[in-house]
């Protein structure tokens, strides 16, 4: 079974596209000089001169008219223009008078910096007391060299050297990790006979290469690994004088691992090839596995042993899958789970539409059936646009196949072609509710490379039941 729950695998038909693979494909532009392009042209005749229709009345020379007048006035707009760039001018002379005035605002500010010295020279007398109040600093000074000596006890003449290294002891939440999953280290009380803890510093080597210094009253520090192997986590403690020691663990060897183990059915696929992906050696405690599929897609996966399967709807290349595995400890690195080429097409599908013998005759067309060919990947379905016109009626036939009368060629320009499948190079869709008049039959072929065919036609007059 499938589980590939964000890529639909089967093709459905849906308002004239079709969703599959891992896209939305949506029906082909037909071209503007068919047949029955050509036949709906002569039978709608001149929309301009027609009679309204549900769109709206049909443009015409009478709503082009009142235009004119509406671009008339806009001159006299631009005339009166004029007259106000003109009172502009006096607007600017007056601003000369207003400048003058400020330079006497200028002026009286100088007699206002003349008074500011009489102020800083009392100033002086202030500062000249301030130098006995520096002298008495002396004798503070000196009595502060007593304090220092009996700071370090134990160094003077007669004390024995600080010899004993501090201790401590450090644990690990777990020994056991995927690869890019994170290592929780606690460290435990850390002591020593002189030094107080402030003073002892905390080194973690985690086996790798890499360290981290513990800041003082850090208790607690996460580790990624970014590679598999076994790591021995060691924390060194260094006390103020100097002394060396390691903190003491349960179990301090950490194991990385890369979980499961997969496998590709194929290595080379056609765009709509179908392959399978198998992954084992799935490890117990696995909640879930994301498997991405290298085309911007992904799917969620249970956390077991499996087989999945899956294809790409268009021409890509080289692609590599990748997968996630989670678990209590969080989820690990995508690690690789192979690679696939995904061949290009180039070459375009080959369609035809089969003319019945009896083509005049309504029985003779309860379906449009024809057949489509590929030479590289294959075409999973291909567009049907039926039309059917009798007299100056015209009707097209629409994905939720019912026939759909149309007043213009616009509203026939928008019809949508049916989508339908393509089974081992043949297609067939149900005409239901076709009538006499002259049917039209146009069919256009899209790969599962994206490559299209060329439209292929048949006309028929149908007369008789």
């Amino acid at each position: 079974m499938n589980r590939r729950l964000s890529r639909p695998l089967l093709a459905i038909a849906v308002s004239g596209a079709l969703l599959t693979g891992s896209a939305v494909v949506g029906a082909p532009a037909f071209a503007a000089d068919t047949e029955a392009t050509a036949a709906v042209h002569t039978a709608l005749g001149d929309p301009a001169t027609g009679p309204a229709t549900p769109d709206g009345p049909a443009t015409g020379t009478p709503e082009a008219g009142p235009s004119t007048p509406q671009t008339e006035p806009s001159t006299p707009q631009t005339e009166p223009g004029t007259p106000e760039t003109e009172p502009s001018t006096p607007e600017t002379e007056p601003s000369t008078p207003e400048t003058e005035p400020s330079t006497p605002e200028t002026e009286p500010s100088t007699p206002q910096t003349q008074p500011s010295t009489p102020e800083t020279e009392p100033s002086t007398p202030e500062t000249e007391p301030s130098t006995p109040e520096t002298e008495p600093s002396t004798p503070e000074t000196e009595p502060s060299t007593p304090q220092t000596q009996p700071s370090s006890p134990g160094t003077g003449p007669g004390t024995p050297a600080d010899t004993t290294a501090p201790v401590g002891s450090f644990s690990l939440h777990t020994t056991s990790l995927w690869i890019g999953q994170k290592v929780t280290l606690k460290l435990g009380a850390v002591s020593d006979d002189t030094s107080s803890a402030a003073q002892i510093s905390r080194v973690v080597n985690w086996g790798d290469g890499k360290s981290d210094t513990l800041r003082a009253g850090q208790l607690q520090i996460q580790k990624q690994y970014t590679k598999v192997g076994s790591f021995a986590v060691t924390v060194t403690l260094k006390d103020a004088a100097g002394n060396t020691g390691t903190a003491t663990a349960p179990a301090g060897k950490v194991t990385v691992t890369s979980p499961g183990k997969f496998r590709l059915d194929k290595t080379s696929v056609w765009p709509g090839q179908r392959f399978s992906v198998s992954i084992s050696g799935v490890p117990a405690g696995t909640r879930s596995i994301r498997l991405y599929w290298g085309d911007g897609s992904s799917s969620a996966l249970k956390g077991a042993n499996q087989t999945v399967s899956t294809l790409y709807g268009r021409n890509i290349g080289k692609v590599t899958l990748r997968a996630t595995f989670t678990n209590g400890n969080g989820t690990s690195a995508a690690v690789t789970a192979g690679t696939i080429e995904v061949k290009r097409d180039r070459w375009k599908p080959v369609v035809k539409v089969k003319k019945p013998g009896k083509s005049n005759r309504l029985k003779s067309w309860k379906y449009a059936t024809g057949t489509v060919t590929d030479k590289g990947a294959g075409v999973p379905f291909l567009f049907v646009l039926a039309t059917r016109i009798s007299g100056n009626k015209v009707y097209c036939f629409t994905p939720k196949k019912k026939w759909k009368r149309v007043y213009n060629e616009k509203q026939f320009r928008n019809c949508v072609p049916v989508a339908v499948k393509v089974s081992k190079g043949k297609w067939s869709l149900k005409l239901s509710g076709l009538k006499k008049g002259d049917l039209y039959v146009d069919a256009m072929a899209r790969d599962w490379g994206g490559n299209l065919s060329k439209v292929a036609s048949v006309k028929a007059k149908i007369t008789r039941n």
